[in-house]
């Protein structure tokens, strides 16, 4: 083989003057309390490749970020994403080795013990402790059954189903006295699609013998789906959670809509057709009738986009929730009616797991008994954790919506201008509203303190909660709270005030909908349920209620949102 020729004069030159050139500093954007005395946070902008409008950064200060670096960590073991490296950088991260322990971030497949034992109080990790409850289908259906004991149709939420192989003899009962149902059964534990069969009632000895083998669910198969232009389609939910206690949910404002791709039939003679009964981008991806949405890599405010031509043609295989609006207006559709009842589904879902997420997490940081008051062996604490959820559902021709099933590692892959639009721009507002506190050196900052309530015990907690039930009306109960109870109602103004294109759905000013069905409501979630009904943020506002906040809290001083 030749040997490559050897730099010239000029070339070694250039290398030269390559290396005294200074480096570019890398910057980074904070932003503002929206309350007197309190520290700044990150601010993670829009990447400018991924089409999406730019979020509110008026009230943002840039500053140079050196000095101590902030750190991240994107796990090997997870499918590398450009989303979550682009918009860290933009923030000013710095990316280490999956062996160190000097992030801020940690983002991983799913947080094990070891994690928590070794984290500190500033870190934080991608996936909550136990999401494997909503994550594996038979765990899913198993706590949703259990709700629907208690309250019966208002958790009719997903398809009912049978955990085979411990219900095979229910099911086959079922079967012969419902012989017109079809059936969709599904691995626990895949994605994807894989290994999903959709089934009619008269299954085969064969077909039942394999089954008995397998570790799945099968679930009744919704058989009259919302169609439109004669295909089925799904709804890609993305669900942010910022800490199960107090329970604080968010639903993002774009989705996905995907497309199977051959029209729809209930004949039993196309069951095997997974391009038509099967929504899965996995799926239908490598079918020649797939097409890619091309967006035009900006976002749609009204009839643009992949909506079907005159003649009813669908344009693309997945749209957007704005394409979805769009076409449901011009088809007299109630697009804000369904999409409360998602929201719902959503919030009951994540209720019906919140029991033994706090078993699970108590267990993991080797203190049982104290819930989610337990803490890690370093200071990991409740808020430690966040997760983005990926919440399957299918509209029925009703406008039933149903959960299908929750996604613990929804893919943030940019396959199309859609996807990346979308998920960037997801992927930042998560970032921003997780409230990253930029380390001392940056600037002259106010250090942000650790929440006071992760101080308390939990019989303590559980002794205010029990006081508070006892106060005969909501302004009684208010009058009760003390320092870390108005902290957590700063914290979670400022939080929603820095939420993006993420609509928070709990708690809210109807958080008394929901708050019955916990199994015992802790003490935070009382405390930013009666402060949501009272007024919530609106109270720190000059036409609010402030008789009833204390004269010794922090002064509001912007109504800017980001």
């Amino acid at each position: 083989a030749r040997l490559p020729a050897p730099p010239t004069s000029d070339e070694l030159l250039t290398e030269a003057v390559e290396e005294q050139r200074p480096r570019q500093k890398r910057l980074a954007l904070l932003w503002p309390s929206i309350f007197d005395g309190r520290g700044p946070v990150l601010l993670f902008p829009y990447t400018a490749a991924c089409g999406a409008r730019q979020r509110n950064i008026e009230r943002a200060i840039e500053v140079e970020a050196e000095g101590p670096r902030l750190c991240y960590c994107h796990s090997e073991r997870v499918h590398q994403y450009n989303a979550v490296k682009n918009v860290m950088r933009l923030g000013g991260f710095h990316p280490v080795r999956p062996d160190s322990a000097q992030w801020t971030l940690l983002w991983s497949k799913q947080t094990v013990s070891d994690t928590v034992h070794c984290m500190q109080s500033s870190q934080r990790t991608n996936h909550l402790v136990g999401s494997r409850h909503l994550g594996r289908k038979d765990l899913l259906w198993r706590h949703i059954l259990n709700m629907q004991r208690v309250y019966g149709d208002e958790f009719d939420i997903t398809p009912p189903g049978y955990i085979l192989p411990r219900a095979m003899d229910s099911w086959r009962e079922e079967r012969r006295r419902r012989p017109e149902k079809f059936w969709i059964w599904k691995p626990c534990g895949q994605s994807c699609g894989r290994g999903i069969r959709v089934l009619p009632s008269g299954v085969s000895e064969k077909d039942e013998e394999e089954l008995r083998q397998k570790k799945g669910i099968a679930q009744e198969y919704v058989s009259n789906p919302l169609l439109i232009d004669g295909y089925k389609f799904d709804l890609r939910v993305y669900v942010v959670v910022t800490s199960m206690d107090p329970l604080k949910v968010y639903v993002n404002d774009e989705g996905l809509v995907r497309f199977a791709t051959e029209r729809y039939s209930e004949s039993a003679e196309t069951l095997d057709t997974r391009t038509m009964h099967l929504t899965n981008y996995s799926v239908n991806k490598a079918s020649p009738a797939f097409v890619q949405n091309q967006d035009g890599g900006r976002e749609v405010d009204s009839d643009e986009g992949s909506l079907p031509d005159e003649d009813g043609g669908i344009q693309a295989s997945k749209w957007s929730f704005a394409e979805l609006r769009a076409y449901f207006d011009r088809a007299g559709l109630d697009y804000e009616l369904t999409m409360g009842r998602i929201k719902s589904l959503v919030v009951k879902a994540l209720i019906s797991v919140e029991p033994v997420m706090r078993s699970d997490w108590a267990r993991f940081c080797k203190d049982e008994g104290a819930g989610w008051a337990a803490r890690g062996r370093l200071g990991a604490h409740r808020f430690s954790c966040f997760e983005v959820y990926g919440f399957d559902v299918l509209i029925d021709a009703g406008m039933k919506p149903w959960l299908l099933e929750v996604n613990v590692c929804p893919s943030l892959s940019s396959g199309s201008r859609l996807d990346k639009r979308i998920k960037t721009k997801l992927v930042a507002d998560v970032f921003t509203l997780l409230g990253f506190a930029p380390p001392p050196g940056w600037a002259a900052l106010r250090h942000r303190e650790p929440p006071a309530i992760l101080e308390l015990p939990a019989d303590e907690l559980e002794a205010r909660a029990e006081a508070m039930e006892e106060c005969g009306t909501l302004e009684e109960a208010m009058a009760t709270f003390d320092d870390a109870a108005w902290e957590l109602v700063v914290e979670d103004v400022e939080e929603e005030a820095r939420s993006g294109g993420l609509e928070r759905v709990f708690p809210t000013a109807h958080a008394a909908e929901f708050s019955r069905f916990f199994e015992a409501e802790s003490y935070c979630n009382m405390v930013l349920r009666i402060f949501h009904e009272l007024g919530g943020p609106a109270l720190f506002s000059r036409t609010g209620n402030s008789e009833l906040l204390p004269p010794w809290l922090p002064r509001r001083t912007s109504s800017s949102r980001t």
